[in-house]
């Protein structure tokens, strides 16, 4: 199918509209720019940042599991509309927030939201589109990733803006985004994965054996797991690392949001075209591109030039972004529909273990050494890009994906 028509279905299917919606809402995140200064405002230090991102991390970990063994059993709309309500609740509770307690509040609820929304919203739309799901998945979820980035543009500038005011004031503004988010899901057709389910139902005990046994037998969906969820904890570590970066290299505040206006924005363009780009390249390729973004731009942040050090950052959330609408393809399609969001829950929750370990060995690395610590996420990096490429070699064909998980 072609891009345009691929496009067009995001916006007409009644699936995936409030999807896009809700997408776009959550995409103004006002405050990402200038994240570490509104905290630093409230009095935390970046030590204190990276433990937030901790405890989120704890929280997806204790929600993840149950909330993907429930959505394989009933209907999938009501997890992701209480995903949504209590990512919007997490946004107030940060930009109320004047303390470690209410943030750590905020973080909790936060990564209660994402871990309803990680698998069962890509099992929701992956199973959406029926027979054509592997055909058409990254297609749409590279158009879905170009809303929300997209949004991030004008969030990213904008917040900059607002911060110049007050720094409150983003916070604000993506708490008022996330609430309009979560009235837009709440119109989502019902889904039921088991609509035939047979007499003998599985237990939820035996749901869960199965799909951990589904993962933990396939390199290729362990590769996701572990290698590429962690990757995506270094990635993620770049919107706090850069900013004493910036300020170390004289980057006036007031251009930060256009800075990371500008990585969006290329980042949107790209995964626009992320079907097109797999159907040139072979999703092995492809990801293997948006890595050395990553590694590149890690590299750049290294050097002491603010132009090095902008030119590095874009390049990361390129690297960043790139990867989403890959790796999901990847994993859905090697998944039966009726373990789909447990198993990648299950995924997604080895990966917050992960998380949990390295955000306190990067926040203490932020607040010692900027410039050493991405030097080292970018050897890391590139020995998981290195790991990539036998397991994508082996498992990433058409005729050994549906083997790879037996």
């Amino acid at each position: 199918m072609k891009k345009h028509a691929t496009t067009s279905l995001v916006w007409t299917e009644r699936f995936l509209l409030p999807l896009a919606v809700a997408t776009v809402a959550t995409g103004f995140s006002f405050y990402v720019p200038v994240s570490a200064l509104f905290l630093a405002s409230r009095s935390l230090s970046l030590q204190d940042i990276f433990l937030l991102e901790s405890i989120l991390l704890g929280s997806i970990l204790a929600t993840e599991i149950p909330s993907g063994l429930v959505s394989d059993r009933v209907n999938r709309r009501w997890i992701i509309l209480t995903g949504f309500i209590l990512d919007a609740v997490a946004e107030v509770l940060f930009a109320v927030g004047h303390s470690f307690g209410i943030f750590a509040a905020s973080f909790m609820f936060s990564g209660f939201g994402i871990a309803m929304l990680t698998g069962v919203q890509d099992a929701y739309i992956y199973d959406s589109l029926r027979e054509h799901a592997d055909k058409l998945s990254v297609g749409v979820w590279g158009h879905l990733s170009s809303l929300e980035l997209g949004a991030g543009v004008l969030g990213s500038i904008s917040g900059g803006l607002l911060a110049t005011q007050d720094v409150s004031y983003p916070a604000f503004a993506s708490a008022g985004c996330a609430i309009l988010a979560a009235s837009a899901v709440a119109f989502l057709p019902n889904q039921h994965p088991q609509g035939k389910r047979s007499k003998n139902s599985e237990t939820t005990w035996l749901s869960f054996k199965r799909a951990a046994e589904l993962l933990f037998t396939s390199p290729l969906l362990l590769y996701t797991a572990v290698a590429s969820s962690a990757s995506f904890v270094m990635f993620n570590a770049v919107f706090t690392i850069n900013q004493p970066l910036f300020q170390a290299t004289a980057v006036p505040v007031a251009f930060w949001g256009f800075i990371g206006a500008t990585a969006q924005l290329l980042a949107a363009v790209y995964n626009h075209f992320a079907g097109s780009i797999v159907d040139s390249f072979g999703r092995k390729t492809s990801l293997l591109l948006a890595q050395g973004y990553g590694i590149c731009g890690f590299v750049l942040m290294a050097v002491p030039h603010p132009v090095a050090v902008i030119a590095g950052f874009i390049l990361t959330v390129l690297g960043m972004n790139a990867r989403g609408p890959i790796i999901r393809a990847v994993a859905n399609k090697v998944i039966p529909v009726h373990r789909r969001a447990t198993v990648l829950n299950i995924a997604s929750t080895v990966g917050s273990l992960v998380g949990i370990a390295m955000n306190p060995v990067i926040g203490w690395g932020a607040e010692t050494n900027s410039r050493n610590t991405v030097v080292i996420i970018a050897v890391v990096l590139t020995l998981m890009a290195l790991a990539w490429i036998p397991i994508a070699n082996r498992y990433l064909t058409e005729d050994r994906a549906e083997q790879c998980v037996r």
